[in-house]
């Protein structure tokens, strides 16, 4: 069976390698969107995982930052089976086999944390990028956790909002067992965890929901300190799963 989901997996990212490279090329935005969607909703249902979404989610044709927790490398793939996006992710995840060059592929932006002042750099970008009226989403603990809580937020990325006057649009995520409705560790990728032993775990702990609750929008215009807060303490208290 487990061999059986390898090979299912293997031939999903051949399949998303040939629409990359052939379709990609000449599809709209739009389109690009709906490939990478129901790629993304093809993976989670190779690997076991079935989202559960609440909450509802102003559709801006403008630049919005979503912010989210992060717990695995599959938030990615989650948030993208709901509503495809730009992310900034650390530069290691570029480096990835395979991964990474589908990272690229969809516009990801990298930043290199051990370089100081990189976020600045990121930042730039991103108030671009959202100016034009991209959707781009962060995970500002700066690393994944195990998904008991939310780590601290680290507030440089949240100056890009603020710049391009664009709105902060926190949502949560949160892995349960299917059958116990617990914490599911499954697919938590934290410490010196591979992604191939991270894909194996996933596997073994399906069936697998992941829930995705949609937040009200921010309204701290402050500063990025208190917009970081605000958006901790709505998705920290959006969290309701069971140890």
């Amino acid at each position: 069976m487990i061999l059986f989901k390898y090979l299912e997996i293997i031939g999903h990212f051949s399949y998303g390698f040939c629409v990359v490279i052939w379709l990609f090329r000449f599809a709209n935005q739009d389109r690009r969107n709906s490939y990478l969607q129901e790629w993304s909703r093809k993976l989670l249902h190779i690997l076991g995982v079935q989202i559960e979404i609440s909450g509802k989610v102003n559709h801006r044709t403008s630049g919005v930052l979503y912010v989210s927790n992060h717990i695995s490398w599959l938030d990615i793939h989650v948030i993208n089976a709901w509503h495809p996006m730009r992310f900034v992710a650390k530069k290691e995840v570029g480096e990835w086999p395979i991964f990474g060059w589908f990272a690229k592929q969809i516009n990801t932006l990298f930043i290199d944390r051990q370089r100081r002042g990189d976020s600045k750099n990121v930042s730039k970008q991103m108030v671009q990028a959202l100016g034009n009226g991209d959707h781009i989403c962060i995970f500002p603990e700066g690393t994944s956790s195990n998904g008991d809580h939310v780590l601290p937020f680290k507030p440089n990325l949240f100056q890009a909002a603020l710049e391009a006057q664009v709105s902060c649009q926190p949502i949560s995520l949160s892995y349960t067992d299917s059958t116990s409705g617990k914490i599911s560790y499954g697919p938590a990728f934290t410490g010196d965890m591979g992604l191939l032993e991270s894909i194996a775990n996933t596997l073994k702990a399906a069936p697998i929901k992941v829930n995705l609750v949609i937040i009200e929008e921010c309204e701290s215009r402050l500063d990025r300190k208190s917009l970081s807060g605000e958006a901790w303490g709505k998705i920290n208290s959006s969290r309701t799963i069971k140890n």
